[in-house]
């Protein structure tokens, strides 16, 4: 147990060690560390549960552009799921209009988080 202890801290140590020698951004480092973290103990939902907040307090709250490019990018895969599954023929026209609602209101989050993102450049 402690060599596997002390393993996850040696990728953990590296990792660190790394982004701050290649000068990425704080919150970039805590969300690798994150995921990490999350991958090393097991807990599926500590990486979530972490962008979640970074995604509130920093993006939306405070404008951090790492942070908004996150909550783009999930947001961007999540609409990307939803426009493979609207082609699938086993849905019903009532469960694909509620698909093609769903893509719209991706599209105008995105526009949302772009705006945002754009009066922090400002």
């Amino acid at each position: 147990m402690a060599e596997k202890k002390f393993g996850a801290v040696e990728i953990l140590r590296e990792k660190l060690n790394d982004s701050i020698s290649l000068c990425k951004d704080p919150l970039e480092i805590v969300l690798e560390i994150a995921e990490l973290i999350g991958d090393l103990s097991g807990e599926k939902n500590f990486y979530r549960t972490i962008q979640d907040q970074i995604s509130t307090n920093y993006g939306k709250v405070l404008k951090n552009k790492v942070a908004i490019d996150k909550e783009i990018e999930i947001v961007t895969e999540r609409m990307k799921k939803i426009e493979a599954s609207s082609k699938n023929p086993e849905f019903d026209d009532d469960e694909r209009r509620r698909m093609i609602f769903a893509l719209e209101r991706h599209k105008k989050e995105i526009e949302r988080l772009e705006s945002l993102k754009n009066a922090k450049a400002s």
